[in-house]
């Protein structure tokens, strides 16, 4: 884009070249550093680009080769002033148009935040406008690496981070860590408790000392691996020690699920009549062009916002956005669900309850739904028989010394001695 830009300031010309000796005349060009580009072959010559300042110079060298040229087209900021020499005040201004694009291209327009999953987009944006990096930050001013290096010291699910600036565009690319679900950090002591009432199925005990087994029934709260380990001399317990306790334990477990369908329901019918408004949004600057004055006279309608950024190219944005809001008129119409559509509309609400609030690693062993129908609705309820796993951490707020020359019972069937 820069370059662009650059060679349209110097100004260049299209010139054919024909004769018998092209190839000679192409390299006295490169001899006398003649920059030539764009070179294409065509039937009786070759066409190429050479700069204005460059193109006095080929006189010379088409007199020692005996190859002809001339001039097939003219491009640039030089030719525009002379052809337009006389038109000051227009001169004026496309000098400042230039210079103002040129003054915007220093600042930062657009920032986008690519690869962030459980971290929201306004707690970055938050976090890098109190680094510096901001809309309207001058580029200059911005260091990207000290950058990065912040937001990973800031967050700690974030993994990998990159701050890339191009034209008035900076992109932060990340990769985040999957959130530890359990509550307390490793290494601190910790029980695992219950989180459903089931029945156990399987448990596999890493540290710590389990208290069920399969086909244990257990309820909500209940301890099922203790973080207290027992300190032994022989038989006797000389005291107890806290430990990190981890195991996998799975359930079986019934869930219900209810959901209500009212047989009425309003569905939404638009009218196709419409009012559009326009505002422009600069410098992070709201300028409303307001040709209703708020007032709109539709009943029911939706309003519908989107936003347009202005820009030259892919990576340079102006500091310009057209917000567009339409208001679509709608009809409110009533419709009744016959008992069968109360029905499907009730299991979809179901199955998408099931995603939401049951794990993907559980297994549904069996799923049951009974209807009840009321004079206004349906209700359903959703028996589920599941196997997931149950076991989730709680600190210990004590622990011990263990004394010297004691056996410790880690739940794993190991005794080891001091």
């Amino acid at each position: 884009m820069f370059k662009f830009i650059w060679n349209y300031f110097k100004g260049y010309v299209i010139i054919k070249i024909t004769g018998f000796s092209i190839e000679r005349f192409l390299n006295l060009c490169l001899n006398k550093n003649i920059y030539i580009s764009k070179l294409e072959e065509v039937n009786d010559g070759v066409i190429c680009r050479v700069f204005i300042k460059d193109f006095r110079q080929l006189k010379i060298i088409s007199k020692k080769t005996g190859c002809k040229y001339k001039i097939v087209s003219k491009y640039g900021m030089p030719f525009f002033i002379f052809k337009n020499r006389k038109r000051k005040m227009f001169l004026i201004g496309a000098i400042l148009f230039v210079f103002l694009l040129y003054y915007f291209s220093s600042f930062v327009w657009t920032i986008q935040v690519v690869g962030n999953k459980y971290i929201d987009n306004n707690q970055i944006l938050n976090f890098c406008e109190e680094k510096g990096l901001y809309l309207g930050a001058y580029k200059r001013n911005i260091d990207t690496k000290l950058l990065q290096t912040e937001l990973k010291n800031n967050f700690d699910t974030i993994s990998w981070t990159n701050v890339q600036i191009k034209g008035t565009l900076v992109t932060i690319s990340l990769s985040e860590n999957i959130p530890n679900k359990n509550t307390v950090e490793i290494n601190e002591p910790c029980d695992i408790i219950s989180s459903e009432t089931g029945v156990i199925t399987d448990i596999v005990t890493r540290t710590g000392r389990p208290l069920v087994k399969a086909k244990d029934v257990v309820k909500k709260g209940d301890v099922l691996v203790s973080g207290q380990l027992f300190l032994q001399e022989g038989e006797e317990i000389k005291g107890t020690y806290n430990t990190y306790a981890d195991a996998d334990i799975k359930a079986k477990i019934e869930k219900e699920i209810k959901v209500t369908v009212p047989f009425e329901y309003y569905t939404k019918e638009y009218t196709g009549n419409k009012k559009t408004e326009y505002n422009l949004l600069a410098f992070n600057k709201d300028f409303k062009f307001n040709m209703f004055n708020k007032n709109i006279e539709y009943e029911n309608y939706d309003t519908i916002i989107s936003r347009t950024q202005l820009r030259l190219s892919e990576n340079f944005f102006l500091p310009f956005i057209i917000k567009k809001i339409e208001y679509k008129e709608y009809i409110p119409v009533k419709k009744t669900y016959s008992i069968n559509e109360a029905k499907i509309y009730a299991d979809k609400l179901i199955i998408e309850k099931i995603i939401e609030e049951i794990d993907f690693s559980s297994d549904i062993l069996d799923k049951q739904t009974v209807y009840e129908e009321t004079q206004n609705e349906i209700i359903a309820t959703a028996k589920l028989t599941i196997i997931q796993d149950i076991g989730v951490k709680s600190p210990i707020t004590s622990s011990y010394e263990e004394d010297e020359g004691s056996n410790i019972q880690d739940g794993t069937n190991k005794t080891t001695n001091s």
